[in-house]
């Protein structure tokens, strides 16, 4: 890991963060529309309930692991740290995840035309902490332990 925060990140790398937050959209629609906005997540709750929150778990954490893993673990305040209300991410917030990774393309856009090569952007690196901000802290946390294991 490296402390400069967007060695990792490049146009083609948020782009493919862009599609995976596309796709964490279609699952928390999914999940809104056939189990309500504020659904409590209970042991009794039905096995596809269950699952589509494993899903939308996952995918947020598929998302984390694109995001430079010194973001990740410290992505500053959450501005609307959802979890500690609601049990799902609801639809307006994946939503503000996909727009999030929209500043992220740009960014990274303008510092490919820039050649900043590995130095430090600030418009990269505030991008990735707005989105990994926004990510469940499982979900992130479960990024950075799969990138641990990959690197031993």
């Amino acid at each position: 890991m490296h402390a400069e925060g967007n060695v990792y990140m490049n146009t083609q790398t948020a782009l493919e963060l862009s599609s995976r937050c596309a796709a964490l959209v279609a699952l928390c629609a999914r999940f809104q529309a056939s189990y309500g906005r504020r659904t409590t997540l209970k042991p009794g709750s039905p096995g596809a309930e269950w699952q589509l929150y494993h899903a939308i778990l996952d995918k947020q954490a598929e998302i984390a692991a694109l995001l430079d893993p010194t973001i990740v673990q410290a992505p500053g305040e959450a501005p609307n740290a959802w979890w500690k209300r609601q049990d799902v991410i609801d639809l307006s917030i994946a939503s503000d995840i996909h727009q999030q990774t929209a500043q992220l393309i740009a960014a990274c856009g303008y510092a490919d035309a820039e050649d900043l090569g590995d130095r430090w952007s600030y418009s990269v690196h505030s991008a990735q902490a707005a989105i990994a901000s926004l990510l469940h802290p499982v979900a992130r946390q479960r990024a950075l332990d799969t990138i641990s294991q990959a690197a031993d």
